[in-house]
This record gives C-alpha cells, structure tokens and sequence, in this order.
C-alpha cells in the first residue's frame, strides 16, 4: 500500500464515487450479520435494490478507472501499453530501470 499515491486517489472524484458505495454495500452486508434487518415495505425494498445495483455499477467503474488522471481516461502514455507497465526508476542519466541501479 506505500506504492499507492494516496493525496492523488484522496483527490480524485471517481474515487469517492467508488469508495462511498462500496462503504455503503459493506455496512449493509455486515449489518445483516449482526441481524439488522429493515423492512420498509415492497416499494421500498425494490427502491433499495436499485439503489445497491447502482452502487455496485459505480464502485466497479471505480476499479477499473485510472484515478491519477482526471475524469474516468487513461492517461495519453497508459493508452500505448500493450501490457501493465513495470515500475521503473529514473536516476536522472537518461536510462530507466526496473530494479534498483548498482553501483
């Protein structure tokens, strides 16, 4: 998790778009467990499986989004990759690595 730019994702809208109903799906599912149940008659029952399905549409446009680049595109560079791209280190030489440069 400390290869994961947090201050970006915080800031990114798709983000909270994602997060807030998985939250949501989770507190009612672990609320079920513990025996909270509501019962809010028919209508509302179906209104409350809309709601989750829209939840659980929004939450998987949030896993497959790139959330360091704004709206829910990849970036110019993540359209070229043919396969997930390596983490690389740039020392500042004009060469790049994907393990650490010895000395």
């Amino acid at each position: 998790m400390k290869n994961i730019n947090w201050k970006v994702r915080l800031k990114s809208k798709s983000f909270w778009v994602a997060l807030i109903p998985a939250l949501a799906l989770a507190v009612q599912a672990i609320a079920a467990v513990f025996g909270f149940e509501y019962d809010f008659g028919d209508l509302v029952n179906k209104l409350i499986v809309v709601v989750n399905t829209v939840f659980a549409v929004l939450v998987i446009v949030g896993i497959v989004n790139d959330p360091t680049t704004s709206g829910i595109s990849d970036s110019q560079q993540a359209l070229t990759y043919k396969q997930p791209k390596k983490d690389t280190v740039d020392y500042g030489d004009g060469q790049e690595f994907t393990e650490r440069k010895d000395d």
